[in-house]
Order: structure tokens, then C-alpha cells, then sequence
């Protein structure tokens, strides 16, 4: 046998034809490549659907809460001008009473019914700090649950 050395043998690095042979698709994998592509264009199409559809429920979403927000912020700012009016018709009424309850108004009228001069250290002002008082009633359990309850305690 004789020896051949592959390193001198420059046909190796010529060009040529690829020994690959493309085999040509049959008619199984050609309706599998159409049914394949069907398929995946529709879920391509339902894909973009649900994110059109999530989208436009975001924006819905995002619209609704700024409505809400500007109706309660014109809310707070009628309820706080409310506030303001009577806060000064409190102190309207204060200076008022102030008025009519001053040592000056009450020795005239006093004066005016025959009634003796009064001296200031007589007059006392009563105010009464009612504040509101809340009270809820005991929280109650919706029917599953009490049922629920029972069923557990008759089995205990």
C-alpha cells in the first residue's frame, strides 16, 4: 500500500459542487407547512386582538379614573367653599351675639324693665361642645357564613 498524504493534495481546496441534495416536499409535508401556517396566523391575529383589546380597556380604564378624580376634586372644592361660608357665618353670628350680650346692652335693658344694674362678674357664658357621635352596629355575617358556622359547630 502506498502512503498518501492529504496535505499536498491541493484538489481538496478547489470549489465544488455541494454533495447535498434538496429533496423536493411531498404533498403530507406540504399540507403540514399550510396547515402550520394557517395556524399560526391566527394566533398571530388573535394575539394582536387581545392586546388591542387591553389596550383599549387600559385607556377606558385610565379615562374613568381621571373623570372620577376631577368630580371629586369639584366636589372637595364645593364642600370646602361650603366651609368657608360657614365659618364666617359662625364668626358673623359670634360678633352679633358678642354684641348683644355685652355689660352695655344688658344694664339698658335691664334698665329699660326696672330691673337693677347688673355688675359684670354676673355674666356667664354657657357653651355646649356636642360633638356628633357615631355608632354602627355590630357587623353581621352574610348567610354562608352563619350556615357555615352552624355546620361547624353541630359536627364539634
Amino acid at each position: 500500500m502506498a502512503k498518501f498524504n492529504e496535505a499536498y493534495d491541493l484538489e481538496l481546496f478547489q470549489p465544488r459542487e455541494p454533495r447535498l441534495v434538496a429533496l423536493k416536499n411531498d404533498a403530507k409535508t406540504i399540507k403540514e407547512t399550510k396547515r402550520r401556517n394557517r395556524r399560526q396566523s391566527l394566533a398571530n391575529v388573535v394575539v394582536y386582538l387581545s392586546l388591542a383589546l387591553v389596550a383599549m380597556a387600559l385607556v377606558g380604564y385610565f379615562i374613568t379614573c381621571n373623570v372620577r378624580l376631577t368630580e371629586m376634586n369639584k366636589a372637595l372644592s364645593d364642600g370646602q367653599a361650603q366651609l368657608n361660608a360657614l365659618h364666617s357665618e359662625q364668626v358673623r353670628l359670634q360678633s352679633e351675639l358678642a354684641g348683644l350680650t355685652s355689660a352695655e346692652k344688658i344694664n339698658q335693658y335691664a334698665l329699660e324693665n326696672g330691673l337693677l344694674p347688673m355688675d359684670s362678674n354676673q355674666i356667664y357664658y354657657i357653651t355646649a361642645n356636642e360633638e356628633d357621635q357615631v355608632s354602627l352596629a355590630e357587623e353581621q355575617d352574610n348567610w354562608f357564613v352563619t350556615a357555615w358556622n352552624a355546620v361547624v359547630d353541630f359536627l364539634s
